[in-house]
């Protein structure tokens, strides 16, 4: 009987629009997941008193949630050192995580160019958190296309984080064609669903954790029993992918090209179209914004 595998992933930056971008996340037998991993998990890290509903290291490391939820921060250091110990003897999970330079990305495709999927009302922004969502799905496939050849397909769990979650589930419907386009069509096969969820579930919080060690670690802010927790989820086998610049130049050039052929794209991408779609190409650049935060930039994508 053919396995299916979940994928569970997270996103984790350093704190500005042109920081380095990581997606990673933890990729294993679903039976493991439920059978073992999210049992565990609830009752050595979630429901160890003090009982915490969710463990995300932001709140977990607030001083403010913490009183909130009656943890010292005693008590959240040693639920953190747990879940780093869990996280070290889940052997069937593998990591994978994808770094890339968000200032880069901006410059390759450019505060204007912008995309637009079949039931928008408008186009929206083409942002890193959607490229690192596509490159990191690639890798899990390429990954189960290698070593689990005979899998039946692997699902794609993400948090449902307000504004974001929609825009992936749009590139994820679209990445069988894309898989198409750069001549990998064996890959579709394991495609299964995509699946958001709350922060409440298991799988998202070991990826939240797995991301946010990973970022802080390649930046250096690592201190303290981080630098212990980090060595145990970071220090086993698994994939740490660093995306080259030069990647977002060409992916910017194939976009436009791929815009031009598509009868769904922007008129202000369509360069040869430009003449005869002038107002449309206003409009969609009036939508397309201008220089916004990070934050900003995701409530409007």
């Amino acid at each position: 009987m053919a396995v299916v595998f979940l994928s569970a992933s997270d996103e984790s930056d350093g704190g500005h629009h042109r920081s380095r971008f990581w997606h990673g996340g933890w990729v294993g037998p679903e039976a493991d997941w439920y059978n073992f991993y999210v049992p565990v998990w609830q009752e050595r890290v979630l429901d160890a008193n003090p009982k915490i509903p969710y463990l995300h290291m932001t709140e977990i490391r607030n001083l403010n949630w913490c009183r909130e939820h009656g943890v010292s921060w005693l008590a959240a250091q040693d639920k953190m050192d747990e879940a780093a110990i869990l996280l070290n003897q889940m052997g069937s999970l593998y990591p994978i995580t994808m770094d890339t330079n968000a200032g880069a990305f901006l410059d390759a495709h450019g505060k204007k160019t912008v995309m637009k999927n079949k039931g928008d009302k408008k186009p929206s922004r083409f942002l890193v958190d959607h490229y690192s969502f596509n490159a990191y799905v690639f890798g899990v496939l390429s990954y189960i296309s290698h070593v689990h050849a005979d899998a039946e397909k692997v699902d794609f769990m993400v948090e449902r984080k307000d504004g974001v979650w929609e825009k992936l589930k749009k590139f994820y419907e679209g990445i069988e064609g894309a898989l198409d386009y750069v001549g990998m069509p064996g890959l579709k096969k394991y495609m299964g669903e995509f699946i958001p969820v709350g922060k409440d579930r298991a799988p998202v919080q070991m990826a939240d954790m797995l991301c946010w060690h990973a970022s802080r670690a390649d930046l250096g802010l690592l201190k303290g029993r981080d630098v212990m927790r980090a060595n145990m989820i970071l220090n086993r086998k698994g994939k740490r992918i660093s995306l080259p610049d030069k990647i977002h130049v060409e992916l910017a050039q194939a976009f436009a090209e791929k815009m031009n052929e598509s009868e769904d794209g922007i008129p202000e991408v369509r360069r040869d179209n430009e003449a005869t779609n002038q107002g449309s190409a206003r409009q969609a650049k009036s939508r397309a914004g201008r220089g916004k935060s990070r934050k900003e930039e995701k409530a409007e994508s």
